[in-house]
């Protein structure tokens, strides 16, 4: 037994949408090819105490949200990191995936590979991560994670690549978007409203697609021909250059406008830039993260290159952008209700900084360059971990800002249909209560026929002293409370850095002021809500 341990190398993969998988087959076969023992775990379907006695390890996960790992992961991340795993013996690489627009890129490999160095296990190379356009970063892993394990790891068997392609597998249903008509889209706010809300609708016919609330709709944009006709001009280049692809040449403009992503910039592509153009000011930026952290945050693609012009060629340029994904919105409806359907809400991204404005890619393609009637290519994000009860006796509590209300009229318009007999509570927040009252007339109806028991809301400028969603959860501590120990679920949807974190900080408070406890414990208490899935997240 421990000389096949030894003898064999374990390629285990936590994966959400199906990269990670492809990675882990890859490497899983290409360890074949070359004659070495090696099986492939999935982390939601293995038994985490193998861990322990593994001696050869390849570890590839991809990272959710801000630094969480998937569910797909979470029982093994959870179990490596609790007290009952003291010790793994065990050389290992870690490959992470995700999105360098996400502050914790990648984090979730980052905490598997330092978590297994603490137990012992040594590292045959650092840490590697791969951003969205992942293909060609992890193919490069797969070789230089063998060739560091050549003559550290046991051939057993003679090399044979017969019938062996060194390609990833992605699985194509993963990567093939359906084309959904545009049913409606209609403004939620008003004309005097500060900023723009749509509701939109797409059919969902002979689709396969088959949500539930709480999950969401990715949408795959184009990015603006103004936009990619402006940059051409900035960079002087011609929008004909030929671009080779693997069967085919395509246009630059064309390429532009439907492969990348322009409207945001991450500072792994400003890194990448700065590298090419070499322009002092911009790599003294790169030197301070924090610096770079908020001009990221606030520029495109554009703002880049004329703050920071430099000589660059056509292939370099690609080089540096990032691959065009596609933007989740959760849904905000129940097939229950709407049928072959869904809708979702979506907040227009026009920021004005200077001489320009800076539009989101995906609201400015839905909002101002679609109409109804036209084709809008979509995939489904299953979310497994935001989930109304089963119990339809439980009461339930949503607390949601802004477009965070998206998935609670989902699950109001679910419970309604499903009859349930448990109460429900919408704590929700916005600026103004005349302008920016999202589906008010639908949650008044979802109250008088009884479905919505407490609508409680916060309209910050409706007064001369800004109120928050966060200062109804105090005030109100004591009911919610009261609900949760009567077997209530909490949800709360809406920004990972304004809503999510204030509505925490007003838990814990409600908690230690009305259970008298002091911040610790207040906060122990608060952790197994989460824990026992009675306060679950889905923040952007």
């Amino acid at each position: 037994m421990m000389s096949q341990l030894k003898d064999t190398l374990y390629v285990l993969f936590g994966s959400r949408t199906g990269n990670a998988k492809s990675v882990a087959v890859l490497a899983h076969e290409y360890a074949l090819s070359l004659g070495y023992e090696a099986l492939l775990l999935d982390m939601q379907e293995m038994d985490y105490s193998q861990v322990k006695i593994i001696k050869n390890l390849l570890v590839i996960v991809s990272t959710h949200g801000e630094g969480e790992p998937p569910v797909q992961a979470e029982g093994f991340y959870e179990f490596l990191h609790s007290d009952a795993m003291d010790s793994v013996k065990a050389q290992f690489a870690v490959l992470g995936l995700g999105d360098s627009s996400y502050r914790y890129f990648c984090q979730t490999g980052e905490d598997i590979h330092k978590r297994l160095e603490e137990l012992g296990s040594h590292p045959v190379m650092e840490h590697a991560k791969c951003d969205i356009d992942f293909e060609e970063t992890a193919k490069q892993w797969v070789l230089d994670v063998f060739q560091s394990l050549d003559g550290q790891l046991k051939k057993v068997n003679p090399p044979n690549k017969e019938g062996f392609t060194f390609e990833l597998k992605i699985d194509g249903e993963q990567h093939s978007a359906y084309k959904a008509e545009l049913l409606e889209k209609k403004l939620l706010t008003s004309e005097t409203s500060s900023k723009k809300v749509l509701h939109v609708s797409l059919s969902l016919k002979n689709s396969g697609i088959d949500y539930l609330p709480g999950d969401a709709i990715g949408v795959y944009g184009t990015n603006s021909r103004a936009l990619v006709d402006e940059l051409l001009t900035v960079l002087n280049f011609d929008k004909a250059y030929p671009v080779p692809q693997k069967e085919t040449t395509r246009l630059l403009k064309d390429v532009l406008i439907n492969d990348y992503e322009l409207t945001l910039v991450t500072p792994l592509v400003i890194k990448k830039y700065a590298e090419i153009v070499q322009v002092e000011a911009l790599n003294q930026l790169v030197q301070d993260d924090k610096a770079l952290e908020s001009y990221s945050s606030e520029k495109d693609i554009m703002d880049l290159v004329l703050d920071y012009p430099g000589h660059i060629t056509v292939e370099q340029f690609l080089s540096v952008l990032r691959k065009l994904s596609q933007r989740l919105y959760s849904v905000s409806s129940s097939k229950s209700a709407v049928n072959d359907q869904a809708d979702i809400v979506v907040k227009v991204i026009e920021n004005n900084g200077g001489s320009r404005v800076r539009n989101g890619v995906c609201s400015s393609y839905l909002w101002n360059r679609l109409d109804e009637g036209d084709m809008v290519p979509v995939t489904l994000e299953t979310i497994a971990k935001f989930r109304l009860p089963d119990n339809d006796d439980a009461p339930v509590i949503m607390v949601g800002a802004g477009t965070g209300i998206a998935p609670f009229r989902g699950f109001l318009q679910e419970r309604r249909a499903r009859g349930a007999k448990g109460v429900n509570w919408l704590i929700f927040g916005e600026r103004n209560s005349e302008s920016d009252f999202l589906y008010k007339d639908e949650l008044m109806s979802f109250q008088k026929d009884g479905t919505l028991q407490q609508l409680s809301t916060a309209f910050s400028r409706d007064q001369k002293e800004k109120r928050y969603v966060s200062h109804l959860i105090e005030e109100n501590g004591r009911e919610i409370l009261e609900w949760i120990e009567k077997g209530a679920v909490t949800y709360v949807c809406g920004s990972k850095d304004q809503l999510a974190v204030t509505v925490r900080s007003s838990f814990i408070k409600a908690i230690a002021k009305h259970k008298q406890m002091n911040e610790s414990d207040a906060l122990t208490y608060f952790e197994g809500l989460k824990g026992a899935k009675k306060y679950q997240e889905e923040v952007y």
